[in-house]
Parts: C-alpha cells; sequence; structure tokens
C-alpha cells in the first residue's frame, strides 16, 4: 500500500506579513497531482493543519475542497490529527462533515478513549492492508494528569511520563489488532518533539530544557514506521522507523535554505519503505544582506536569477541594506525591481547613528484587507486571554462590517 505523509500545513501562516493563501492553494494542488501520480490510497497529515486554533473562513473552505478533490485521486483515507497550533473544539466542530471526504481527524486523546485512534487502511479489498494509530499533540495540562505521584519520584518530567504512559497504550491496542492480522504494517501518527530533534524559529513552544520532549524509545517495536510532525524540517531522529515529514512550505526566514519534502511510503509484510518526494517552490522567499551599493545594484539581476532557477515563480526578499548613497531604501527597491517579479517585501537600512530601521513596502494585493487586520486583531485578544464564544465573535464580526460598510459610504 503506498501512503503519503506530511504535515504541519499551517494553512493561513503569513511569512513577512504576506498573505499565503494562493501559496497553500498551489501546493494542495501539486500534493492531488501527487496522490493521483503514485496511486497513494491513504494521506496522513500529522498534526498543525491550521495555523490558528480558529482560522478564518476561507482558510476552512480550502481544506474542504482539497478534501473534496482528494476522492477522485483514488485515496482511500485522509487521516489527521491534531496539533498544538490547532484549536480541538474547531476540529471537532469540522469532524461530522469530513466523513462525506472518507477523512478521519483525530483532534484529542486520552486513556479512555484509545480505541478511537485506531484506524484500519484498506486498499482494494475488504481485508486491512495496514493500521494507523493517529495520535494527535498531547497537550502538558493533560499529560501531568494521567501521570502518579510514584511515577514522577522516578525522577522524569510529567510531561514525558504522560505520553509514554498513552502511546504504551495505543501499542498495546495495536498488538491486539496485529494478533489478527498478522503481518499487517503498524503505523503511528504523532505530534510532538523527539529528544534530539532539530528545531526552528517557527516552533514555537519548545520549551527551555526540552521538559516538552520524549526518546524515541518511547514508540514500542510494534510500530514499523512514525509519522511524526511539529518539527518543520524533515529528518529521522533515529535513523531508522521514526520520520519527520517536515512542513511542506517555509514557516520562517530560517527555513527557506533547505528543500521541503513529503514522505511516500510502500507499506507491506516486509516493513515500510520511504522515499522524499521535494515540494515544488512556488514562491522563493530569501534573505539578502547588501553592504555596500556595488552589491545593491547587483541585487535584481540576482532575484532575477532565483526566480528562473525555479521557474519564474515570484520572489519575496527580507533586504538588509548596510551601505551608503542611498536615502529611502522602500523607494529604491519600487524604481528597480518588478512588482511582477518581487510582489512583496521587507526591507531595513542602516542609519548613520542609529539602529537598523525597518521601513516594509508592499506591493498590490499582498497588504493585509482590513477584514483581516480585524479578524488577526480580535485572534490577538484570544490569545490574551479574552474568553470570546462563537457567538460574541460573530457579533463583533456583524458590528464591525456595519461600521466599515458605513465608513466607506462616507468617504464616498
Amino acid at each position: 500500500m503506498k501512503i503519503i505523509h506530511t504535515s504541519d500545513w499551517h494553512l493561513g501562516d503569513r511569512l513577512l506579513e504576506k498573505s499565503r493563501q494562493e501559496e497553500f492553494r498551489a501546493f494542495l494542488d501539486w500534493l492531488l497531482e501527487q496522490m493521483q501520480l503514485h496511486d497513494a490510497k491513504a494521506l496522513l497529515v500529522s498534526g498543525d493543519i491550521f495555523d490558528t486554533r480558529d482560522p478564518a473562513a476561507g482558510t476552512v473552505e480550502m481544506l474542504n475542497d482539497f478534501l473534496s478533490r482528494a476522492d477522485a485521486t483514488g485515496c482511500r483515507h485522509v487521516v489527521m490529527t491534531g496539533g498544538n497550533h490547532d484549536g480541538a473544539r474547531m476540529l471537532a466542530a469540522v469532524e461530522p462533515l469530513l466523513q462525506r471526504y472518507h477523512a478521519r481527524m483525530v483532534h484529542s486523546l486520552n486513556r479512555e478513549s484509545i480505541d478511537e485512534c485506531l484506524i484500519p487502511l484498506y486498499g482494494d479489498t475488504s481485508t486491512p492492508e495496514a493500521l494507523v494509530c493517529a495520535v494527535p499533540f498531547l497537550r502538558p495540562a493533560e499529560m501531568n494528569a494521567v501521570v502518579t505521584d510514584e511515577e514522577l519520584a522516578a525522577g522524569e518530567n510529567a510531561y514525558a511520563l504522560g505520553v509514554r504512559a498513552v502511546l504504551a497504550e495505543v501499542a498495546a491496542a495495536a498488538a491486539g489488532w496485529r494478533e489478527q492480522y498478522p503481518g499487517k504494517p503498524v503505523i503511528c501518527m504523532a505530534h510532538l518533539t523527539v529528544s534530539g530533534a532539530v528545531k526552528s524559529a517557527a516552533v514555537q513552544d519548545i520549551v527551555v530544557g526540552n521538559i516538552e520532549a520524549v526518546d524515541a524509545d518511547a514508540f514500542s517495536e510494534i510500530f514499523d514506521y512514525v509519522a511524526l510532525g511539529h518539527i518543520h524540517k524533515g529528518y529521522s531522529p533515529d535513523g531508522a522507523r521514526l520520520h519527520y515529514s517536515g512542513s511542506p512550505l517555509p514557516m520562517g526566514m530560517d527555513e527557506t535554505s533547505y528543500r521541503h519534502h513529503i514522505l511516500l511510503l510502500d507499506a507491506t509484510e516486509q516493513g515500510v519503505s520511504v522515499q522524499k518526494i521535494p515540494v515544488p517552490v512556488f514562491v522563493c522567499y530569501t534573505s539578502q544582506t547588501c553592504h555596500t551599493q556595488a552589491e545593491l545594484e547587483a541585487l535584481p539581476q540576482k532575484l532575477a536569477d532565483m526566480s528562473a532557477q525555479h521557474g519564474g515563480v515570484p520572489v519575496c526578499p527580507e533586504l538588509r541594506y548596510l551601505g551608503s548613497g542611498v536615502e529611502n531604501l522602500a523607494a529604491w527597491v519600487a524604481e528597480h525591481l518588478s512588482p511582477e517579479m518581487v510582489p512583496h517585501f521587507r526591507c531595513s537600512m542602516w542609519r548613520e547613528g542609529s539602529r537598523v530601521l525597518d521601513n516594509t513596502e508592499v506591493y498590490g494585493d499582498s497588504m493585509p484587507t482590513v477584514e483581516e487586520v480585524f479578524e488577526r486583531k480580535m485572534q490577538a485578544w484570544c490569545d490574551a486571554g479574552e474568553e470570546l464564544s462563537e457567538e460574541q465573535k460573530e457579533s463583533l464580526r456583524s458590528l464591525f462590517a456595519a461600521a466599515y460598510t458605513e465608513a466607506q459610504s462616507h468617504e464616498d
């Protein structure tokens, strides 16, 4: 059975304050092509489907559109788990709609609901060809509750102990399934940090001292493959069974220097083989520092070469100029770089006697809409601890829409 493993889509994410909706659509279209090309019978998304706990309606619709088309590729199963960026209540609300798309969403898990994460995968027969144990992000508060004082006395931190306990019970349930279907591969999905994992600036919840990390041996040998999410650079922590697919797109400027990929699995009774499939670059993000005016003048050709290298895609640079002879860097960029090739950029320059001053210029549709600014502000209230129900949010949206419409009428 061919299976595609991916994770950390972060639909709705912004980079350099740029909307990435078209970029995400391009990735999802490409992923559908890969599913059909490789005859993948299952797609695994190991957490962080959305970038925020309350994604915008257009972002949710993007996921629904993808799922509605996945069936046509021949894919029999789409299995998604909740990540630390995903809101359990929001995922729970979406879950009943997924059945029509042959999709499953596991957004929460505890020791009383272990069986709910066991998902048999079927190919073209009525006999399952593999088992997926879909473990979502296990939140620290939940894990603290499953650890006893006696276990804590052993010296390991509560989070790692709680995760180990849940994974052990998942493994025990998987072993029971394996007895019914000897030799069939068992795959575990997990959204967490394995000790020694490579981190990036976009993974913001890593705690100092790795107290929210677990060792690789927390995953039982019953698992033939562990489909990990949470770390954005794809690699294998143990060089064998455990694999991070990584995010398909860069989620921070420190993630633009390497090629992102998805993983194609071939799961058979002989084991699980893994193949990397590089994701195309849909938008080229780059950090450029120019020390002299000569380096700055060479920049247009340098960016044009980057664009050509990836088939003529747009280039969005984060530009720092440390030289002299330029009074207004944003004006220089606007004059020397075409908005077709560079639709969005962030720039900063050194002014003598001061620190680096950030001057951000945005072309065309890259500037966030008024509605997007309002949604981000409302999300910031929630992130700061303001409790807003869905009814309150809808009321605020209605009041905002009425006020904005009235303001526009006065301008006319």
